[in-house]
């Protein structure tokens, strides 16, 4: 009988590891070739890609020995625009009357119908659509180099165009739907993304060229941007000018002959500007008044809503039914700290009113000066504001911010200490609580945290900070279940008085969402020496656009997909780092269109609050609904349906709902 051989142990242990370390290495995705029944697998590459020496965000594969990319990134970043036909599987890309047709799987490429070697393979994965990054890239007319000392992929697309040229290099030709509007290197630019499949193109206003701008905001129908135009290229150098433009860059014009106030305000209503007037030449000469200007037909209207030495006012805001103003008047010797609302026919109501008209006895003491930052909850129940003191050095380090609530006026809700500053404020969009910033010091990279008030809990002030970190910003979604978006990053001081320091100031700061389960979780993620600024999310939820840092006074504005996680570069922004590097005032805003038409289902409901309207009761939340103009078969489908189950289709809408009890839903059928 032969004896076993018994396997050493060592050599058992080596097997069992080898066995292990097989069964941990990832299985990569195989891909079968058009009509020879072979599959290759794709292997995911992680090398640096730079755009004309700008780095590019870019997923890559290697198939055969080619390398992949998503065809609307890499598009996208060479001014081309991207068709994809499902029916077909046929992607087209087109860049200045050049048409390059695509097949998925087929291995057949064309150039304005001529066949053409695409030198690799277009696959589908995940939904996206992967062609050879050189193939693609040169066909447009870029040239492609491999770097083999820094192991970068160069791309090189020709500058098109002399100074006149109407498109910068530095704007991608994607296609958003949204409105944009931005500063860069003494300009202003405006953006009409169509979302229709037309290129985005960026248009210089003319006239702003080495003046300092501010942009106010786009018109509640996105047909005018507003914006202050200093006479100077430096913001306290000057006084600025209230100008508007069309949405196409073209037919600017000056609203008012005298400077104005560093503030105005569109209506959320109507095509009408706030804003109020001071004297010409140096020194603070304020007109203490409050005018109305109302744009139509390529001309704006001026009516006086106070006249002229009504008092020093210090703020202002619209209501949200955009029927009347909030405005704030600072203490004087002949007024205490008051806030009136004040109607479009000029009469006058108190809100709020703090102390008492100034005397001798007041000079050389700390008192509260004015409220600030006015800004109304949706519902136009409350109004939040700060108190600025008489001090300008204690009003940097920190302000209380208070909420009237108009339904007991004369007794605000002190919610704590905060930096002046209404972006810091946003109200969730049924007008029940407050997400703010708190905390002292005029840094705004340290001691600021994110807090909730709760103002049907009885003003309930909750801190959902987190230790050794800093927030700014807060947005809410616009649809429910409400979420919040804020930023988040490593609390920090270490650029502080360093005039050399060219780095971001909050290295790794990210968007962040609380969403309504409580759960907090981070949205982007980038480079570690990255800042991710001012989030907006489309009203359908599925983008994302933000401002991503990449050094102290320079970034890049981006659209993410929240469905893939895809970034896009849509144009690259200079950067003014503010006051202690808050970031203000802006160099950019966005407005969005309508978002893509779905359909929702829930119990149809009439409601008489506000007068009589339709509401459909959903699984996420409540909607306002409003029949498409001119469509009587909606409007009856709608009233035959009252008490029903229904589904409807349509899109939200980005207007002022005066209901306040939901978001608007603009309806284009009853199924």
């Amino acid at each position: 009988m032969f004896k076993q051989k018994r396997l050493p142990l060592l050599a058992l242990f080596v097997m069992l590891s080898l066995l292990l370390l097989a069964a941990s290495v990832p299985a990569f995705p195989r891909v079968s070739a058009a009509g020879d029944g072979q599959s290759s697998s794709l292997v995911p590459l992680q090398k640096p890609v730079l755009v004309n020496g700008r780095e590019l965000n870019l997923t890559q594969w290697r198939l055969d020995g080619v390398t992949l990319v998503p065809v609307r990134t890499l598009s996208y970043a060479l001014q081309a625009r991207v068709d994809w036909d499902p029916a077909t599987r046929t992607v087209t890309v087109v860049k200045d009357g050049a048409a390059i047709k695509l097949e998925v799987d087929s291995g057949r490429a064309y150039k304005n119908d001529r066949p053409i070697e695409p030198g690799g393979r277009v696959i589908l994965l995940e939904n996206r659509v992967l062609v050879p990054l050189r193939f693609i890239a040169r066909t447009l007319g870029a040239t492609v180099q491999w770097n083999e000392k820094t192991g970068v992929i160069e791309i090189t697309m020709p500058e098109q165009g002399g100074p006149d040229n109407a498109v910068p290099a530095e704007v991608y030709s994607t296609t958003i739907p949204s409105r944009v509007a931005f500063t860069r290197d003494g300009y202003l630019w405006v953006v009409d993304g169509q979302g229709n499949n037309s290129p985005a193109k960026a248009i210089p206003v003319r006239d702003t060229n080495g003046k300092a701008v501010k942009i106010v905001g786009w018109s509640p129908d996105g047909r005018w941007l507003a914006y202050l135009q200093w006479d100077t290229a430096e913001f306290y150098s000057g006084k600025p000018y209230l100008w508007v433009v069309k949405a196409d860059g073209t037919g600017n014009f000056q609203v008012d002959p005298r400077p104005v106030l560093d503030a105005a305000a569109w209506s959320p209503r109507d095509n009408v500007l706030a804003y109020s007037t001071q004297g010409p030449g140096g020194g603070y000469a304020p007109d203490g008044n409050l005018k109305l200007a109302s744009l139509n037909d390529g001309k704006a209207a001026i009516t006086t809503l106070l006249p002229d030495k009504t008092g020093l006012i210090a703020d202002f805001a619209w209501a949200p039914d955009g029927q009347s103003l909030a405005v704030s008047f600072a203490r004087t010797e002949g007024n205490p700290l008051q806030i009136d609302r004040v109607t479009l026919q000029g009469e006058r109501s108190g809100l709020l009113k703090l102390g008492e008209p100034l005397t001798e006895k007041d000079q050389d003491s700390i008192y509260a000066w004015s409220a600030e930052g006015l800004k109304w909850s949706p519902n136009g129940r409350y109004l939040a504001y700060y108190l600025r003191p008489n001090s300008a050095s204690l009003s940097a380090d920190g302000v209380t911010l208070q909420v009237l609530d108009v339904q007991k006026p004369g007794q605000p809700l002190n919610v704590g200490t905060a930096l002046n500053y209404p972006q810091w404020l946003a109200w969730s969009p049924d007008g029940s609580r407050l997400a703010c910033i708190l905390g002292g010091g005029r840094e705004a990279t340290a001691n600021k945290h994110l807090y909730i008030v709760d103002m049907p809990a009885g003003g309930k002030i909750i801190n959902y900070g987190r230790d050794g970190q800093v927030d700014t910003r807060p947005v809410w979604t616009a649809t429910p279940p409400y979420g919040l978006l804020f930023c988040r990053g490593p609390e920090t001081t270490a650029w502080e008085g360093r005039s050399d320091h060219r780095g971001v100031p909050v290295p790794g700061q990210r968007i962040w969402l609380r969403a309504a389960d409580g759960t907090v979780k981070p949205l982007t993620g980038g480079p570690a020496d990255t800042a991710d600024y001012e989030p907006h999310m489309s009203l359908d939820g599925k983008y994302l656009i933000f401002m991503r840092l990449n050094q102290r006074n320079s970034g890049s504005l981006y659209e993410m997909s929240l469905d893939t996680g895809e970034l896009t570069e849509l144009c690259r922004l200079s950067e003014n780092p503010g006051y202690y590097a808050n970031y203000y005032p802006a160099s950019f805003d966005i407005q969005f269109k309508e978002s893509a038409v779905r359909e929702v289902t829930g119990k149809l409901t009439v409601s008489n609050l506000e007068g009589r309207h339709y509401e459909l009761e959903t699984a996420g939340g409540r909607l306002v609904l409003i029949p498409r103009e001119g469509n009587k078969e909606v409007a009856a489908a709608l009233e035959a349906g009252v008490g029903r189950q229904v589904t409807v289709r349509g899109f939200l809408l980005d207007g002022f709902s005066q209901y306040m009890r939901g978001p608007l839903f603009k309806v284009v059928q009853v199924l």
